[in-house]
């Protein structure tokens, strides 16, 4: 038996439809993502299911008894210590497990909710929200403010959890591992979003999608053949008529429409603007840096070397962020050195990043700061097609920069960093308030960066997939492991038996021959799998060709003979990334 039952579901915003038609049951057990891009009603829909917001049309029906916990992502309650605000959430609730909870949220229990951070207070709602008997959990964005290994107990009461989980995330690691189902709101144009239910994990949603998407691709190909095959016989028409058959020009429209459903955008591999990197980046030794009274960093020592990919981690208030602004040389160290390379020019994203003159379009905001961006291979792509990856297109790119949202204005802050193509990309926590669209479309373009990557993050996916090595901060130190997951065996280690030495040599960080040689196969691979597409999208615009110039047999002849050497090329690339590929898992 379900839960709530959920019929027809529809919510609207200033007059538009948000979603319709949403129809689904939640029973024990069932621990469903909900995912789609900002704006098209995750966290409404959560609202509706708390009970906090009235539906605009459908039903909600929830069996007798049912009790519901809710995480929003602003909570507000009457100022109080922290154990009073979760205790009043909980009444039946045992003390020492609200201290508990509090214990490993890492929040004072004595400390008022009025005088805490925004971070601290969210962590107070996460743990009120779990310490609340219920059987349905309702989640929006519970890792914002955690750092790794909150993530990861994060991750471990929630599969312990014995009712419906109903969770909107951006932690893909915690997708995959937590839910059984998914719920994906996906918008068509600018009309409201559909709510497709798909059993399965988020990996096999997204394999849903990729066959989706190949049906559509196909589907579009088989348009653009006819589209070309319509237009030539509009160009035919004789020039006396000066009409040529509606139903003619309506069907060239419509296949017009199905054609521009082309298959994702290829990655990009970025440019560096003007100035090239040279061999020195950031070098600093024995730094010593205050806040106030309060000592964040000691005795750091470490070298960020060209074309280095590095995370930094480590407890929230550690002083992730004052590294960063360290190595940007914004913040003066209180004693030892910084020293950065003559050629270094920094591009630098924070929390509260400056988007400029905030009265001004979306587009008018991009293209003050650059009409085109530079490409690894010399090349330029214009700036608005970069923000389409970024999903400003259409109506959104004619917005007032006052009027985004809190996701688009994060969105807009990474853009106009891009274009100003830096060669060296300090980055604090840039995944917060991303939708998993636009989180995987800035992965992609980092991925294929030619430049210096710095990013302090929690999310371990993006840790995992853009950096080749990790700057621990903690108790004032910094320390370097040659990945996230090793970072996390000594912290693991650590809190079994006291503290352990670290697993690499923090004074040479990123200095070893070997890691230099993981990092130049690294790029290699990179490479030529950037290759190996430009190289395939070739092979089969050619093979398009050809199917259209089928009684051309001189043109026929000629596509071929291209096709032929294309093939080669592409058996020659493919190889080579192969070996590539073997030489970088052995190197570790």
């Amino acid at each position: 038996m379900h839960l709530v039952s959920i019929a027809d579901l529809r919510a609207e915003v200033d007059g538009h439809d948000l979603f319709t038609s949403a129809s689904f049951g939640l029973r024990t057990g069932d621990r469903v993502g909900v995912v789609g891009p900002n704006g098209v009603g995750k966290s409404t829909l959560l609202r509706i299911l708390a009970g906090d917001r009235e539906a605009d049309g459908g039903e909600v029906v929830f069996r007798d008894g049912t009790r519901v916990a809710w995480l929003e992502q602003e909570p507000t309650w009457a100022p109080a210590p922290a154990l009073q605000v979760l205790l009043d959430g909980a009444p039946e609730a045992r003390e020492d497990e609200a201290h508990r909870l509090l214990h490993l949220l890492a929040v004072d229990p004595d400390h008022r909710t009025d005088a805490m951070s925004p971070g601290q207070r969210r962590r107070v709602a996460l743990g009120r929200t779990l310490l609340a008997p219920a059987e349905i959990l309702l989640l929006d964005e519970p890792t914002n403010h955690l750092d790794v290994e909150m993530i990861d107990w994060l991750e471990q009461e929630l599969s312990r959890f014995s009712g419906a989980l109903v969770m909107v995330t951006h932690d893909r690691y915690l997708l995959e591992r937590v839910t059984n189902r998914m719920l994906d709101l996906h918008r068509i144009d600018a009309g409201p979003a559909r709510v497709h239910w798909h059993e399965g994990s988020y990996a096999s949603l997204l394999e849903a999608r990729m066959e989706r998407a190949d049906r559509e691709e196909r589907d579009a190909q088989r348009a653009r053949s006819r589209l070309t095959k319509e237009i030539a016989w509009l160009r035919r028409q004789p020039r006396a008529r000066t009409s040529k058959p509606r139903f003619r020009v309506e069907q060239v429209e419509q296949l017009r429409d199905r054609a521009t459903l082309d298959a994702p955008a290829a990655t990009l591999e970025l440019g560096t603007g003007r100035r090239r990197l040279g061999n020195d980046v950031v070098e600093v030794t024995d730094a010593r840096v205050h806040r106030g009274d309060t000592l964040v960093l000691d005795d750091v020592t470490l070298t960020i070397g060209p074309g280095e990919r590095v995370g930094i981690v480590g407890p929230n208030g550690a002083g992730k962020s004052t590294l960063l602004e360290v190595l940007a040389g914004h913040r003066p160290v209180d004693a030892g050195t910084v020293r950065i390379g003559s050629t270094v020019q920094f591009g630098v994203y924070t929390q509260d990043s400056d988007l400029g003159d905030e009265d001004v379009s979306v587009l008018d905001s991009i293209t003050a700061i650059g009409s085109h961006i530079p490409l690894a291979d010399g090349s330029t792509l214009p700036a608005t097609s970069l923000a389409e990856r970024f999903g400003f297109e259409g109506r959104l790119l004619n917005t007032p920069v006052n009027r985004l949202s809190g996701g688009e204005r994060r969105r807009l802050a990474l853009l106009h960093l891009l274009v100003t193509a830096p060669n060296v990309l300090l980055l604090d926590e840039p995944t917060n308030d991303l939708d998993l669209d636009t989180l995987t479309a800035l992965e992609d373009h980092l991925d294929g960066f030619a430049g210096t990557l710095v990013v302090a993050s929690h999310d371990r996916f993006v840790l995992d997939r853009l950096t080749d090595r990790v700057l621990a901060v903690g108790d004032t130190r910094v320390t370097a492991f040659n990945d996230l997951e090793a970072y996390r065996a000594a912290r693991r280690s650590s809190s079994r038996s006291g503290p352990s030495s670290p697993t690499t040599d923090p004074t040479p960080a990123g200095g070893s021959p070997s890691n230099r040689a993981r990092q130049d196969a690294r790029r290699r691979r990179r490479s030529l799998e950037s290759r190996v597409e430009q190289l395939t999208a070739r092979r089969d615009t050619i093979h398009a060709r050809m199917a259209e110039s089928a009684a051309d047999h001189a043109v026929l002849s000629e596509l071929q003979s291209e096709l032929a050497d294309v093939v080669e090329q592409l058996g020659t690339v493919e190889e080579e990334w192969l070996a590539a590929a073997e030489l970088e898992e052995s190197l570790g």
